[in-house]
């Protein structure tokens, strides 16, 4: 059997249409296609700079507004920090409680100071006792949102010997005249012993607890 080599006429057409088909495949695929994914890509990085230019002009266009709200929120910490301190050093807390105590001339035996922590201790109420009472003379706690975020507590606890009637002078003292101290709880015991003339001597012993408060944004 012998094989017609020849083309027909309607196989060069076809010929012809399948090679332009195959061209026109290959344009789409390495011009075409590359060229919208290019352009798509144009477009979201175009956006995407949009959006920040437009968060950049609003930026600008708001910052006369934010500086005027930054002055006003100082202006109210700085008016609700009074009576605060600022951040101390354990030696400047203890030359603070210590002198309330030698300012009464009273003698302090035992003091310790825990580490500063952020904000302030909870609630209490006030209980009045004759000798052994909590929280009598808390000279109060500021509260004011905007600042309350900036106040941090250092808790001391110091026991003193004395009179009774000096120490309830460095408590009063602490209640008027010092803010940024507050008195959280103390007990007074009497004791007697004989001195070395065999007098029988009284004294006051008081452990007291306070917390000393700074204002300020700790590990800065």
């Amino acid at each position: 059997m012998k094989l017609e080599m020849e083309l027909k006429p309607g196989d060069v057409v076809l010929l012809k249409f399948l090679a332009c088909l195959l061209i026109i495949f290959f344009s789409f695929r390495f011009f075409v296609f590359p060229g919208i994914e290019k352009h798509q890509d144009l477009v979201q990085v175009k956006e995407e700079k949009q959006i920040k230019k437009d968060e950049m002009v609003q930026t600008i266009e708001d910052r006369p507004v934010n500086e005027e709200k930054i002055v006003k929120l100082n202006q109210k910490l700085a008016e609700s920090g009074k009576g605060f301190y600022e951040l101390l050093e354990n030696q400047e807390v203890d030359e603070l409680v210590t002198g309330l105590a030698l300012k009464q001339g009273l003698k302090p035996v035992y003091l310790k100071i825990e580490n500063t922590t952020p904000g302030i201790p909870a609630a209490y109420q006030t209980v009045v006792k004759s000798k052994d009472s909590d929280d009598t003379t808390g000279s109060g706690s500021h509260s004011g949102s905007s600042v309350l975020k900036y106040v941090n507590t250092t808790t001391v606890s110091i026991t003193l010997q004395g009179s009774e009637q000096q120490i309830r002078a460095m408590l009063d003292d602490i209640a008027r005249n010092y803010p940024g101290v507050q008195v959280r709880s103390f007990h007074m015991e009497e004791s007697t012993y004989v001195d070395d003339s065999l007098q029988q001597v009284s004294q006051n012993n008081c452990e007291c607890t306070m917390a000393v408060y700074t204002c300020g944004q700790l590990g800065k």
